[in-house]
């Protein structure tokens, strides 16, 4: 509205300094059926100011009115941010319920009235990848991007995420999981996405650097994070002996800590690649120390 008015000014500032500046004032003539009104030009825009002035006072009252935090005002506005939280809570009752279909249309519908336009995508968006329903997430993703600040740029980001997990787009994931990684190297979410799409992707040796940070954030319990550890250590062992390069498997065996060195599990897994490899010397040595460290066990 102020922008209109500010229009109207420019139009009548000209109106009015073109006739000062001709030096003729000029007239205004009126006719309304059988009537005539005329006045100078000068009046005219004198009124016409008035007018202009009595609509934009007219304007600020209705828009008191119908933004105001009263009960008419809330009666009034079409735009009611009170029915948002309702089909918000509505929303995650029925998830509770397991109606997913349902509570993502009234995340959206609560969109409409809602002070935070993206908390209420984000979680439709959510609730539709939970039910599978791809594609109408990503059409709410898109809907959340555009009204998204900066706080809840997190929050986005996660669920965008989640979304490419599902959809298989492990690129784009990876690119946005890193810049988070390095953001956020300890939060808990951040670091179970990451070691969600390392094992979708079989890059077992991203998985092994980012166990330190698992086991400090206690993203698992111990016994999962122990699971995860072991069948990172023995696909990635897997893999350097599938490559061929038995100097390769040797030197980053050999790079790995004691604890590592010393587990059973994996010098069987070791030698038994090594074997296969043609490496008997070395495998010799495992099965040997394999040998010992069982003897230590019964005793």
């Amino acid at each position: 509205m102020i922008k209109i008015l500010i229009i109207f000014l420019v139009l009548v500032g000209g109106f009015f300094l073109g006739p000062l500046l001709q030096g003729h004032q000029g007239s205004a003539v009126f006719e309304f059926a059988r009537y005539r009104v005329s006045m100078s030009f000068y009046s005219f825009i004198i009124l016409e100011l008035i007018g202009l002035l009595c609509l934009y006072l007219i304007y600020c009252f209705f828009n008191k009115i119908f933004n105001s935090k009263t009960a008419l005002g809330n009666w009034l506005r079409l735009k009611s941010p009170q029915k948002s939280i309702k089909r918000i809570e509505q929303a995650q009752m029925l998830l509770l319920e397991g109606d997913y279909q349902q509570a993502a249309k009234l995340f959206l519908k609560s969109a409409k009235g809602a002070k935070n336009t993206t908390l209420s995508y984000l979680l439709a968006a959510q609730t539709q990848i939970d039910n599978n329903e791809f594609i109408k997430a990503n059409q709410s993703l898109e809907q959340a991007a555009r009204n998204c600040q900066p706080k809840a740029l997190f929050a986005f980001q996660l669920v965008q995420i989640r979304l490419q997990l599902k959809n298989r787009e492990y690129t784009a994931a990876r690119i946005t999981l890193d810049q988070l990684l390095n953001e956020k190297p300890r939060h808990v979410e951040v670091l179970k996405l990451a070691n969600q799409l390392y094992y979708e992707i079989s890059d077992y040796q991203a998985i092994i650097d980012l166990l330190p940070a698992m086991y400090k954030a206690k993203v698992y319990s111990e016994s999962q994070l122990d699971q995860f550890k072991q069948t990172a250590y023995i696909g990635r062992i897997e893999q350097l002996a599938t490559n061929g390069d038995e100097q390769t498997l040797v030197k980053w065996w050999n790079s790995q800590p004691r604890a590592i060195l010393n587990n059973i599990t994996y010098q069987k897994a070791m030698a038994n690649y090594l074997q296969q490899l043609g490496q008997d010397s070395e495998a010799k040595k495992l099965s040997k120390s394999i040998s010992k460290l069982e003897a230590k066990e019964r005793t």
